[in-house]
């Protein structure tokens, strides 16, 4: 169990930033760290999208040799009684760097994009997709490392899930 609030709370922080842009996070979505989920948790968590009828994007971490890393970004999007759930999703940002879209895992169609609402399914995958990776990954570690506040944008809150 990860037990470092404090780096998982600067990635809530920098992957907003990164989702959001400036807009701000309404109720009806949601992001959520901590452990990488297992399936039980996976079930869990749609279960907890289905109930309250908000689009949930997840910040899974392990601890590795001491440090943790975030391992995962998974998305839960309950829609007609169905939660559609994508896990092992990647940061991607365009080389103007204004937001960044959730790409799935490669055998999935489109990409997505957390908008203050809710995820919507984007039809498309982006061209540059490594590179896109690589510029969302550094921007990432950038905005993790110097600290940044989402200001009123999203909440962060400290709250044990699983006891």
């Amino acid at each position: 169990m990860i037990n470092d609030t404090a780096i998982l709370r600067a990635y809530a922080a920098a992957v907003s930033v990164l989702l959001l842009g400036n807009r701000r996070l309404k109720p009806s979505a949601g992001l959520l760290a901590g452990d990488r989920l297992d399936p039980l948790a996976r079930l869990s968590i749609g279960q907890m999208a289905c109930d309250a009828q908000t689009d949930l994007v997840h910040l899974g971490f392990e601890e590795q040799a001491g440090v943790t890393e975030m391992t995962d970004i998974s998305i839960f999007v309950p829609r007609d009684q169905i939660c559609w759930s994508h896990l092992g999703c990647r940061l991607w940002l365009s080389k103007s760097g204004t937001r960044a879209l959730l790409l799935p895992q490669p055998h999935v169609r489109g990409s997505f994009r957390l908008a203050p609402s809710e995820i919507l399914h984007l039809g498309f995958k982006p061209l540059d997709i490594e590179d896109g990776v690589a510029r969302a990954d550094a921007r990432l570690r950038d905005l993790v490392e110097r600290g940044v506040d989402p200001g009123d944008r999203v909440a962060i809150h400290d709250w044990p899930i699983w006891q």
